[in-house]
């Protein structure tokens, strides 16, 4: 009797734990319990996932796909009218830029010039008519006109010496503005960058050892961080030496359509390879420690086997792994964490699952 409530109470005990313990031995003699483990398992089926390599960066303005304004004379910034990141479309007012002293002396002198030049012409045309130049010094008169008509033309076309106004010359979004009101201009300093909005790339770091699988032309689902959109694309470019500063190697993924990016915006990128072929299975199924990544399997008499496994890619809560175990046993999945090798298990399934 004593022994009867002993063995009930170890069952109810171990029944939390999914392992239950077997009688063995022969009537009337001592029995020696014999643990197991509730488990399910699957049958191996050959399979295939795609290989995947991920990385993370951001929307830039693609190579040729940006415009950048740079000021034609001298002057200074009176307004600014756009910010970075703001969308404008063409023959928009970016910025208003004011004459300088020097350039508006510049610009009366030129007219001065011209003025005398045309007057002096004048001049010599009337001697002319009375036998008092020559052919040549009307020549020379009507240069001069030309020359400092010349002058003036440039200034005029490069706006010196008066307001002028700086429209956007296509549509997109402000990538960068270098100057605020109040800068002092000299020929050729640079005002603002505008990156066409058909032009948008994503700039990707990739792990220099994985950038070595990716072609041009591979395909790229990414998620646009800010809003949680996914997007599709396809590589335009891999780096050929790895950045100096994060150490990754930088990959261009060109956009296919559908939701449209905002210059700067984070982006996580999975970049698609090629095909892993194995066995797929569970992600949660495969486990690690010291000695490696292994599985369980369960033999015919209901016996767990610890199986080393080599691991060729992930893909969301699926695991590929190399063909390298027996098909012929089935792989424990729910209960594999309470296993060691050679521990007897039951199958809650019956070996069904798969």
């Amino acid at each position: 009797m004593k022994k009867s409530l002993l063995w009930l109470s170890l069952a109810l005990l171990a029944v939390g734990g999914g392992v239950v313990y077997e009688m063995s031995g022969g009537s009337g003699s001592d029995t020696t319990p014999t643990p197991s483990v509730l488990v399910n398992v699957i049958r191996l089926v050959p399979g295939a996932l795609p290989a995947v390599v991920s990385g993370d960066g951001s929307v830039m303005a693609g190579p040729g796909a940006s415009v950048t304004l740079s000021a034609l004379a001298s002057g200074v910034v009176n307004t600014l009218d756009v910010v970075p990141g703001q969308a404008v479309s063409a023959g928009q007012l970016l910025l208003s830029v004011g004459p300088d002293a020097q350039s508006i002396a510049d610009y009366a002198k030129a007219k001065s010039a011209l003025a005398a030049a045309q007057a002096n012409q004048e001049h010599v045309s009337a001697l002319l008519a009375g036998h008092l130049a020559t052919t040549t010094d009307l020549a020379l008169a009507n240069q001069g006109v030309q020359d400092a008509g010349s002058t003036l033309a440039a200034l005029n076309a490069t706006g010196s010496g008066r307001v002028r106004r700086i429209l956007a010359p296509v549509g997109g979004i402000v990538a960068a503005v270098q100057v605020a009101p109040g800068t002092v201009l000299t020929p050729g300093v640079a005002l603002l960058q505008i990156a066409k909005a058909d032009g948008l790339v994503a700039g990707v770091g990739i792990a220099p050892a994985q950038a070595t699988d990716i072609a041009v032309g591979d395909q790229v689902s990414m998620q646009l961080l800010e809003t949680g959109a996914t997007v599709t694309g396809s590589v335009v470019q891999v780096g050929r030496m790895m950045d100096a500063q994060t150490g990754l190697v930088d990959v261009t993924v060109s956009f296919a359509g559908g939701t449209t990016p905002q210059l700067g915006d984070p982006v996580q990128a999975a970049i698609t390879t090629g095909m892993l072929n194995g066995y797929v299975v569970p992600r949660d199924c495969v486990q690690s420690d010291e000695q490696g990544t292994y599985v369980f399997q369960v033999d015919s008499k209901n016996v767990a086997h610890r199986e080393t496994v080599n691991v060729l890619g992930n893909l969301g809560d699926k695991t590929i792994i190399a063909p390298s175990i027996s098909p012929e046993m089935p792989l424990v999945t729910t209960g594999a964490y309470q296993l060691d090798d050679g521990v007897p298990v039951r199958l809650a399934n019956n070996g069904a699952g798969n």
